[in-house]
């Protein structure tokens, strides 16, 4: 069954030394395009997350959003930038001098000055917390996946029941089709009788005319691949990999077999249907740019 490339999923996993989120949001796109959201001190998780993403979905734009909550008192050890604190002091007392100030110059005042306090991170156990975020990813692609599915079952119906109307009305030209010879053979005699009365026209010069125009504007080659492709889409919709690219390119031929019928069939019903045809195409290939 097809699927959409709308969906958003929510993943958690947890041990004694960290608590991991992972969200994911998919919209439609032409390719794969993933747009990650992490802090920059586990940046290194990135590749973990793609891994497991690109083994799952093949296209939408996807964007990624993981936190990560660590558990127990960790010691963090502060130093002082004592190369940048006596940078900032011979600064300041430059300004004080410029200024002739007196002021003098308090401990906040140096504090809050950046880079002067360099906090040293304890290391992290970044196989463990590869694995957590397999896991969260993976949970929150199944709810993500999910939401694609159920979107897919109700693409799915509505292209069939837009796909049954172009049957219809491809029925209907097919049905039509015969008759625009007959027709244009009967004006064509009507036609020649007003403008030759009085003179003699063979009936080999009449039939030969209307065997160029029954070859002119017949569309039996359009209809048999127009259906062929129509039977092609409809196996497609219960595929079970990515096929919106294929259904895609299912849409275009389907469209030229009918702008052709519509440039060749000389009769008015034809074209009515044509523009129907046009109309439903159009509807469908709309629906199509949202299936995976």
């Amino acid at each position: 069954m097809i699927k959409s490339m709308t969906g958003f999923g929510q993943g958690e996993a947890a041990d004694a030394g960290y608590a991991v989120q992972v969200e994911i949001k998919s919209v439609n796109h032409r390719y794969l395009d993933l747009f990650f959201r992490i802090p920059k001190q586990y940046s290194q998780l990135e590749e973990t997350l793609r891994t497991v993403i690109t083994g799952r979905l093949a296209r939408g734009r996807v964007e990624v959003t993981l936190s990560v909550e660590e558990f127990g008192d960790q010691e963090r050890i502060v130093q002082i930038n004592n190369a940048l604190l006596k940078g900032y002091l011979q600064a300041l007392r430059t300004i004080q001098s410029e200024l002739g100030s007196e002021d003098k110059i308090q401990l906040s005042d140096i504090l809050v000055l950046p880079g002067l306090l360099e906090v040293d991170e304890p290391p992290l156990d970044w196989d463990n917390l590869q694995q957590l975020v397999a896991q969260a990813a993976n949970a929150a692609l199944d709810g993500l996946e999910a939401m694609r599915e159920a979107e897919g079952r109700r693409l799915c119906a509505d292209l069939e029941e837009k796909l049954l109307q172009v049957e219809k009305l491809r029925a209907d030209v097919a049905g039509i089709a015969p008759q625009v010879v007959v027709d244009y053979r009967k004006r064509l005699r009507e036609r020649l009788g007003e403008l030759l009365d009085g003179t003699t026209l063979t009936e080999e010069r009449f039939l030969g005319e209307v065997a160029i125009f029954a070859d002119r504007c017949s569309i039996d080659e359009e209809l048999v691949r127009l259906a062929s492709h129509i039977q092609e889409f409809k196996e497609t919709l219960k595929s079970h990999a990515s096929v919106g690219r294929k259904l895609d390119f299912l849409i275009q031929e389907m469209n030229r077999e009918v702008n052709t019928i519509g440039s060749k069939a000389n009769n008015v019903h034809i074209a009515a249907s044509v523009v129907s045809m046009k109309s439903e195409l159009e509807k469908i290939r709309e629906q199509v740019q949202n299936i995976e």
